[in-house]
């Protein structure tokens, strides 16, 4: 062998892609590198350099690789992949792979006998890493290329196989990248050779960044049974569960390993391919996961209650945190009544998409005892973190539970189990961790209550009106209060005995500006007999450098709760409107104003109101209180007064200052006409892209509100946006009003402002499926003869990429962890379902007669699993007949055929998980009514209602095994696991296939 130590140390610069002009004709230029390639006794250098000339001139000219000589390219190349010197070697590797163009090429190359020389080089030691790493990059070439890994050999991936086996060599990961995407091209390839054995182990064992990529290319192979049988049921997969359970034999815990393997559960637990297979043989992998809970190690059990957060896609709230680190638990208030109450009715009307399979889960882990173990950890109290994490758990899986959940599975959870009885033993010290538990789980399930408004419904109705009436009262009360009482009020605030804010108590502040101050007598008297509200007022002054001198954090949002609750106190009395307007507080925030604004004259060295003191300080609370002067025609004069309202227009077109401009958007008031109102369509009209993405995100909230004067003045706005000249701006637009839609009135009102869409083609598909939902909107589309168009369209092909659509949406949700993408969102919207919406699109319907078609195709095809065309239209018609049947006016359509008996049926004997997953969604769409209640329970499904019997869109099998325990499957991969534990050839066939395929195409010609 030559070794040339100039080529050793050159190689980063012989292997580059350096695009240097060539001279003259490109095929010249072709022509003379190949010549040069025939000279033979030539310098490894010389070879080297040459073949990197012709790998420039491919990348520079891309045809040109379809005029090369095959014959003759091809024999240039085997001179180069068989020089004793390996950088030679690798240069030749790398021209053969730079010159591949189709399927035929490839095949010319492969007969030059490269995969023997592949598996030559991979068998060298690491002093041959260069020409190892171009094998590789080689083989991959083979699927960039049609039906290319067809050709490749089982020797190579035998090669391949050996390589990753080595956990030390540097080519390790690339070889396990290599055969995880190998697996989806060709499984029972990479099982022929013993694959499927490295990869399992990668699960378990690391790399760990591999772990998610590997996991999902498992669960491809799992969803269908020809090529689940590549995968050895109950053992391959279950290496990962053996990281935990092994645990009783050790005593340390290895952390990244654990987290890692937690991880690669959850990814398996988030799709229907790997949770059928953890549900085999009676939910056996299931059940040893819970019961992992028992092993006294604070660690693992850590580690446990985190995975099963993310399981459940539980979001723990801000105050959870302090909860966990030990802190007292204190009574979460909510900001704000209304706002709850409008969440809630969001909510409620749209289930999010992935609630269905959420109460799956939730059901799974009840049954399988989680919570008897959680219970088990608090009353046990060996570590105090896990006992708090244990009780956290346990209560968000409870308000889950009532909300999402059958009867049966939510009043389970409420028994609580052991802890009842534990704290009911008054003969022993033990039911003291209980009592305490029982008692954490009351305040925290109140805090989620009041929180989390969805949750409201399942636990006592509507409890906004009874949270109004408490307000009132309380507010009622304040107004009458005695003299002696109100002044005791004012020195339980210590604003009288100190300066200093933080003594101050602002609980009492608050109350006391929430009633007793809106009584204008006692006003008066804090204004004239007291320093009370002189105090209160220079606390606020920026020119005091105290209030916006204060670091913005969490804890600080009160001063800024409390300012804004002062000006409302003010704005409410004569009284007060008086002193306020008279107070230096809105000179000098106007004069802060007028140091950014270019036309006042004003500047300063350090204005109050940069981007670093808004950012960090609670400078930026002024706009908050600005907002509050806004809502208020009182107020309004007062920024008038002060000329504020020429700076705003001022300052909104300061580009260099977005953050400015958002902060003002985002908190003026907009329900009286005036200024504010012009000053957000300036911003609409003239502001930066950034700008007015931002300013049309915030007209989503303004439409929430029950002002309709604002509310149409908000759509006015947003349909004029549908014009703007950045797509992504009218993107935005069309997704809030799709989303605003929701509500009749809002749905009505947009259809009267008649957008014309045609010049955003695509774009307004969703927000035209929303038209379709009310007889206004069904003309509207039928004049721009849509209807007809889109529903052929549908018919044909819309139907498939719908289907696509779902599953990119769960993926996102599930693997990429995009926040269960920011998807807590519901389903995409599906043409026929908006369709049936109206009398119209019923009688459409019917006539077109597409109903009968897609019931007929899936009673047809409902037991295909091997062919993908027809597997996925068989869902795309489950989709659409659970949309259709999803809504009252569609009943009839299910009730006039015995379709969803085949549903079910497909859920139940499906032998393609993916499809018994659709079938599973459907049932949960189709119990979305009344009627389809009592479809489900006819099949044996329980149902989720309100407590005021409004059904939910869930539903799940009375007996879990049914839908989950799927049968087991014989392995046909060449490899099996032995008692031991240790893999052996499964025959002595099979045991000479794998020696052949090693030792193949041995000898090159």
């Amino acid at each position: 062998m030559i070794k040339l130590d100039p080529i050793n140390t050159n190689l980063e610069s012989v292997f580059t892609d350096d695009e240097e002009g060539d001279a003259g004709s490109p095929t010249w230029a072709l022509g003379d590198i190949l010549q040069s390639l025939e000279e033979p006794d030539k310098s490894p250098l010389f070879y080297v350099s040459k073949a990197n000339e012709l790998v420039q001139l491919l990348q520079r000219h891309p045809l040109l690789k379809h005029e090369l000589v095959l014959s003759v390219f091809g024999r240039r190349v085997q001179t180069l992949l068989l020089h004793p010197a390996k950088e030679v070697v690798a240069a030749g590797y790398r021209t053969a792979r730079y010159a591949i163009s189709n399927l035929e090429s490839f095949k010319t190359i492969i007969n030059l006998r490269t995969d023997a020389l592949v598996v030559k080089s991979l068998a060298k030691d690491s002093k041959y890493n260069v020409e190892r790493e171009q094998a590789i990059k080689f083989i991959r070439a083979y699927f960039n290329v049609p039906d290319g890994v067809t050709q490749l050999s089982l020797g190579v991936v035998c090669a391949l196989v050996a390589v990753a086996e080595h956990v030390e060599d540097r080519l390790h990961v690339i070889a396990l990248e290599t055969l995880s995407e190998l697996l989806i091209f060709d499984p029972h390839k990479v099982s022929a050779a013993g694959g499927i054995r490295i990869l399992a182990e990668t699960l378990a064992n690391g790399p760990y960044e591999l772990s998610d990529s590997i996991a999902t290319a498992f669960m491809y192979l799992l969803d269908k049974p020809d090529t689940r049988r590549c995968v050895w049921p109950g053992h391959d997969l279950d290496v990962v569960l053996s990281t935990f359970t092994e645990l009783q034999e050790k005593d340390h815990i290895d952390e990244p390993k654990l987290k890692s393997c937690a991880r690669v559960i959850s990814v398996l637990l988030k799709s229907w391919a790997g949770l059928f297979y953890m549900c085999m043989y009676n939910f056996r992998s299931l059940r040893s996961l819970v019961e992992c809970l028992r092993m006294p190690l604070p660690g693992l059990r850590d580690i446990m209650m985190d995975l099963f957060f993310d399981i459940f896609q539980i979001k723990s709230p801000a105050w959870s945190a302090p909860f966990l680190a030990g802190r007292r638990l204190t009574t979460f208030v909510a900001n704000s009544v209304d706002a709850s109450h409008k969440a809630f009715g969001s909510a409620i009307k749209r289930r999010k998409l992935t609630d269905q399979y959420a109460s799956l889960l939730l059901a799974i882990f009840i049954e399988a005892d989680l919570l008897v173990f959680l219970a088990r950890i608090i009353e046990e109290n060996m570590d105090v973190k896990n006992c708090r994490k244990a009780t956290l758990l346990l209560s968000e899986i409870i308000s889950l539970a009532a909300k999402i959940l059958p009867q049966r599975y939510a009043i389970r959870t409420q028994v609580l189990g052991p802890l009842f009885s534990s704290a009911a033993r008054f003969d022993t010290l033990d039911r003291f961790p209980a009592s305490s538990a029982i008692f954490q789980i009351d305040k925290i399930t109140k805090n989620l209550y009041r929180s989390r408004p969805d949750l409201a419904l399942q636990v006592r109705g509507e409890p906004h009106r009874e949270s109004k009436r408490s307000e009132m009262k309380k507010m009622r009360l304040g107004l009458h209060l005695d003299d002696t009482y109100f002044r005791n009020l004012l020195l339980e605030t210590n604003v009288l005995s100190t300066k200093n804010y933080t003594k101050w108590n602002w609980d009492t502040l608050i109350q006391l500006m929430q009633g007793p101050l809106l009584n204008p007598k006692r006003l008066d008297e804090a204004i004239r007999a007291t320093k009370f509200m002189k105090r209160l007022m220079s606390f606020y002054r920026p020119f005091k450098y105290r209030f916006s001198e204060i670091r913005r954090t969490s804890a600080s949002q009160r001063y800024v709760t409390a300012g804004s609750v002062l000006f409302k106190t003010l704005l409410a009395n004569p009284e007060g409107v008086k002193y306020l307007m008279g107070n230096k507080l809105l000179r000098q925030v106007a004069e802060c104003l007028a140091q950014l604004d270019p036309m006042s004259g004003i500047t300063s060295a350090e204005p109050l109101f940069s981007k670093y003191r808004l950012e960090t300080t609670l400078s930026y609370g002024y706009f908050t209180l600005l907002g509050t002067l806004s809502s208020d025609p009182n107020g309004l004069t007062m920024i008038e007064r002060w000329r504020m309202f020429n700076m705003f227009y001022h300052l909104s077109e300061l580009n260099a200052r977005k953050d400015l401009i958002m902060a003002l958007v985002s908190s003026l008031d907009y329900h009286l006409e005036g200024h504010t109102r012009i000053i957000i369509a300036k911003v609409l009209a003239t502001g930066e892209k950034d700008v007015r993405m931002f300013t049309t995100s915030h007209l989503a909230k303004l439409i929430d509100f029950e002002d309709i004067n604002m509310r149409n003045w908000a759509i006015e706005l947003l349909v004029e946006q549908l014009y703007d000249v950045d797509p992504d701006v009218c993107k935005l637009a069309i997704k809030v009003l799709g989303d605003a839609c929701e509500d009749g009135p809002t749905l009505d009102y947009i259809v009267k402002c008649l957008p014309d869409l045609e010049h955003l083609s695509d774009l307004t598909a969703p927000l035209l499926l929303r038209f379709l939902s009310t007889s206004e909107g069904f003309r509207f589309l039928q004049d721009l003869n849509y209807i007809e168009r889109e529903m052929d369209e549908w018919f044909n092909c819309g139907n498939e990429a719908y289907v696509h659509v779902v599953e990119l949406e769960l993926a996102r949700t599930f693997l990429i962890g995009d926040s269960m993408h920011q998807s807590h969102r519901p389903a995409p919207p599906h043409f026929y379902r908006e369709l049936v919406r109206s009398r119209e699109g019923i009688a459409l319907l019917r006539q077109k007669d597409h109903f009968r078609h897609f019931t007929d195709f899936i009673k047809e095809h409902s037991q295909e699993k091997h062919d993908a065309a027809i597997l996925r239209k068989l869902k795309a018609c489950i989709w659409a007949v659970s949309n259709i049947g999803s809504l009252e006016f569609g009943v009839p359509f299910l009730e006039e055929t015995d379709i969803v008996e085949t549903i079910v049926d497909i859920a139940n004997y499906s032998q393609v998980w993916s499809l018994k997953g659709t079938a599973f969604f459907a049932l949960g769409l189709i119990a979305s009514t009344a009627e389809g209640l009592e479809i489900a329970d006819e099949y044996r499904w329980e149902t989720a209602v309100s407590v005021i019997g409004e059904p939910l869109g869930l539903c799940l099998p009375a007996d879990l095994g049914d839908f989950l325990i799927v049968p087991e499957w014989k392995s046909d991969g060449i490899l099996r696991p032995s008692r031991r534990g240790v893999y052996v050839a499964d025959s002595e066939a099979h045991l000479k296939q794998i020696l052949i395929a090693q030792t193949e195409n041995s000898s090159p010609t």
